[in-house]
């Protein structure tokens, strides 16, 4: 009779592993489905970023595919449409600093060296105006343009820059 108790208990034993086993596996798939339902494939993600709606970045529930979402469609329109508000929608300080340095370079560059002063610091005016009249002397093929900045220094720089682009230019000519 204590036999047969000792085989029913492996038996019950046996039963509640497999049992276990299974309800584990089950979980684990249950998981994994809900873990690949929360990140967007990379052509959902795609088609989001092309419609540019920055709406529907806030709406996916994956941080980091709506920080990408997000990060990349504020790029765009601040680029497309020369609008530093764009750049505050970034996710990092630093992000946001170098969006509006390319935003207020390339507006420069459209609509003249007076959109510099729409920049947040003295430094940052100065570099804005730096690589507008450099610009200009590369797209004119004119060193004098440097010659509108407001010191020795920045005027100096602008030249030596225009004078290693001349060489670059020369030498990429020369090239077999």
């Amino acid at each position: 009779m204590q036999k047969k108790n000792i085989y029913i208990l492996i038996l019950i034993l046996i039963v509640l592993l497999i049992g276990g086993a299974i309800l584990y596996s089950y979980l684990k798939k249950s998981e994994k489905s809900s873990l690949s339902q929360d990140h967007l494939s990379q052509e959902q993600l795609g088609e989001i970023i092309e419609k540019k709606d920055l709406a529907a970045c806030d709406k996916i529930s994956n941080k980091e595919d709506a920080a990408t979402c997000r990060n990349a469609i504020a790029q765009t329109l601040a680029k497309e449409k020369l609008d530093t508000s764009f750049c505050g929608k970034l996710d990092n300080e630093k992000n946001q600093a170098t969006c509006v340095k390319q935003v207020l370079y390339d507006k420069a560059e459209k609509e003249g060296v007076q959109v510099c002063q729409q920049a947040g610091t003295e430094q940052e005016k100065r570099d804005c105006e730096k690589e507008y009249y450099l610009t200009m002397a590369i797209q004119k093929n004119d060193v004098t343009q440097c010659e509108n900045l407001n010191n020795e220094q920045d005027i100096n720089e602008c030249q030596k820059d225009f004078s290693e682009w001349q060489k670059s230019k020369y030498f990429k000519n020369k090239a077999p």
